[in-house]
């Protein structure tokens, strides 16, 4: 068994901890499936919120602005939930936080099923939104607790591969699904989230000692400023996917749902990234797998709105763009994380990440809808809105020279 990380910041011992145990090979095998299983449960409730919002309008006769609100207050409540888990699992451990992140998952997904109005439903996806904003880092965390560190980019990368699918086939698959009731999207994530802790979990690790966890602080210490910055642009990028579909009705002059179609080589782009991932994050390492997302992200943009206007342009743009922000998504920033603060304090790091990104993407998106609004017309100010977010990956590019090269010791 390859030597664990030591406990360290900046090169000197961290006082005051243990290093936790790392699982054999094969039980670590035997206890993936409950990670990757929660990392679906994750995606599939992304993938489907999008067609459950006009279902659930259609059957009830909700207003547009409570509809909007289910997503609203799943986002705010993840915001919250995410640093708050990270302080958490200082004291509880990661692995018993993402039990119990899953069994609330078990519970609002129920209670989004069974209750009759549409302000309990509210209430539920704000549940939700404290259950699920957790699971990805918390995932994370507990593959760098509890495996050797040739093995975290290729398992980072496993989790984000299953989130990806996941998103996918609740993309294709939520309109056969809502055909049984606009609740079943809401009744099979609680199913996924109660599959997922029907597998074992690798044993709850605990600090050297409980009484005095390690400090919140190390989440935005010195070793973590290139990381942070990083996750800020990669949020800003994803902002611009969700924007893809109303760049192509406006520079082609297509309707919404003619744009689908040309939303399948960014999907694919992000799906090729995350296998690049898993196949090369452990030999390249963080440093190297950023400078190719970044590079390749923008250069999508360009193609999308600097290029003459055409379906060609769009596509390959969307695949540059999809295979580029898939990249930074899927594991090289979790590695970074992983790299900068040791074990014991991996919640709080991945759950800086995740934070971070999240701003990202809300600044990001608030920041695009602004600029679009100011536009001479329509095509002007979405064009310019993704341009922005662009630079904004931009100016967050030197950054990616503070991560340290990968050591050529690592497989």
């Amino acid at each position: 068994m390859p030597e664990p990380l030591k406990p360290e910041i900046d090169g000197r011992p961290l006082a005051g901890m243990s290093q936790p145990p790392s699982a054999s090979i094969d039980v670590a095998l035997r206890r993936m499936p409950a990670l990757l299983c929660a990392a679906v449960t994750a995606g599939f409730e992304a993938g489907a919120i999008g067609y459950v919002l006009p279902a659930m309008r259609t059957a009830t006769g909700a207003s547009a602005q409570l509809s909007s609100w289910l997503l609203s207050i799943f986002v705010a409540a993840t915001l919250v939930a995410v640093p708050l888990a990270a302080l958490a699992a200082r004291r509880r451990g990661a692995t018993r936080l993402l039990r119990g992140c899953l069994l609330l998952a078990v519970v609002s997904g129920g209670l989004a099923t069974v209750l009759p109005s549409p302000d309990g439903v509210l209430l539920a996806r704000a549940l939700q939104g404290l259950a699920l904003g957790p699971l990805l880092p918390l995932v994370a965390a507990v593959i760098v607790i509890h495996w050797p560190p040739q093995q975290h980019g290729r398992l980072l990368g496993q989790t984000s591969m299953a989130y990806g699918l996941s998103y996918v086939a609740a993309t294709i698959g939520t309109p056969w699904l809502l055909q049984l009731g606009w609740r079943s999207a809401f009744t099979l994530g609680a199913c996924l989230a109660l599959l997922s802790l029907a597998w074992p979990l690798p044993p709850a690790a605990t600090s050297g000692d409980a009484r005095r966890p390690p400090p919140w602080w190390l989440a935005f210490s010195r070793p973590m400023h290139a990381t942070a910055v990083l996750a800020l642009g990669t949020g800003a990028g994803q902002a611009v996917l969700v924007w893809m579909p109303s760049v192509a009705a406006v520079r082609l002059g297509l309707g919404m749902t003619a744009t689908a179609p040309l939303m399948v080589p960014l999907l694919l782009g992000g799906l090729c990234a995350t296998a690049f991932v898993i196949r090369s994050l452990d030999r390249l390492g963080a440093r190297s797998m950023v400078v190719i997302g970044l590079a390749t992200a923008i250069a999508g943009v360009l193609m999308v709105v600097a290029a003459p206007a055409g379906r060609g342009f769009f596509m390959a743009g969307g695949a540059a763009m999809g295979f580029g922000i898939g990249l930074l998504s899927g594991g090289p920033l979790r590695y970074a994380a992983a790299r900068a603060l040791p074990p014991e304090v991996q919640a709080l790091a991945q759950g800086a990440v995740a934070w971070l990104t999240d701003v990202g993407l809300l600044f990001g998106s608030v920041l695009m809808g602004h600029v679009a609004g100011r536009g001479s017309d329509a095509r002007t100010g979405i064009e310019a809105a993704v341009a922005l977010a662009g630079l904004l990956m931009l100016l967050c590019a030197p950054a990616v020279l503070r991560l340290p090269r990968q050591s050529r010791g690592v497989p």
